[in-house]
């Protein structure tokens, strides 16, 4: 067994790293399938988690249906229990609202990285 193979690393960039960047909560978005086929998005509770809002990466800048308004997010995965997220949810940030556009976790899982965009406001 290796330190990968355990969540040694992601207890220790949680403990070293939530203190010092922003809060935020990642509501995770069931697709219920509805009669006739058709899917409708149901929000489940909001989980707290730790989040650092940055500049979208190259990678992101390059990839269909960038906008300028787009971000990257760094999501601790210290605490967050279930499933990871993907590109169904919407983490609040900043006092933001961004819907996922691709999701990735690094390779010793202590984080989520995800370009997100901004989502519309519902007036």
């Amino acid at each position: 067994m290796t330190l990968l193979d355990t969540d040694a690393i992601k207890n220790i960039m949680g403990a070293a790293f939530a203190p010092i960047i922003g809060t935020g909560q990642l509501i995770r978005i069931d697709m219920v399938r509805q009669t006739g086929g058709t899917y409708l998005p149901v929000e489940q509770p909001p989980v707290a988690v730790s989040v650092q809002v940055d500049r979208c990466d190259e990678a992101m800048r390059q990839s269909p249906g960038y906008t300028a308004e787009d971000v990257k997010l760094i999501v601790l995965q210290a605490g967050v229990e279930g499933r990871a997220p993907n590109t169904d949810d919407v983490i609040e940030a900043r006092g933001e609202r961004w819907k996922a556009v691709s999701v990735r976790t690094d390779p010793a899982s202590s984080h989520w990285v995800i370009h997100a965009t901004k989502q519309a406001s519902e007036a």
